[in-house]
């Protein structure tokens, strides 16, 4: 039963988002609306990296699910609390994401009593999904 308390315990102590984006959306919004879409969503940086890729419509895709998972796991959703640059995904030399927060980004975590944070990202030829995990 030890056990049992533990996860419990755990669980308390995480916020859970995920999310799971059609990649086709995201391209036929890319080929319609271009530069002023991706710098509504994107920083320079994931800009830059996303279309150096093979498939940019997929690494795009990818990031904006991160984003979403992120505000679900923050439980405002992208919004007036917390706007899509206020998100970022980078890369480490691994491969492994990782999230960058705004100033806004940083105060809204660390006012709800997070300190550390993980991310999961992947994506086939049609989806891409995003898993975020806050740590308490």
């Amino acid at each position: 039963m030890a056990n049992v308390n533990i996860v419990a315990m755990t669980v308390n102590n995480i916020s859970l988002g995920t999310d799971i984006v059609d990649v086709e959306r995201i391209d036929r919004l890319i080929q319609k609306y271009g530069d002023i879409f991706l710098s509504r969503i994107f920083d320079a940086i994931e800009i830059t990296y996303c279309q150096q890729t093979a498939k940019p419509a997929n690494s795009f895709a990818a990031r904006f699910a991160a984003k979403e998972a992120f505000a679900k796991a923050l439980g405002t959703g992208i919004g007036k609390n917390i706007g899509w640059k206020d998100i970022s995904v980078g890369k480490k030399s691994s491969g492994e994401p990782y999230i960058i927060l705004s100033e806004n980004g940083k105060d809204k975590i660390k006012n709800l009593g997070f300190s550390a944070m993980k991310v999961s990202i992947s994506h086939t030829k049609t989806l891409a999904q995003a898993v975020v995990i806050l740590i308490k």
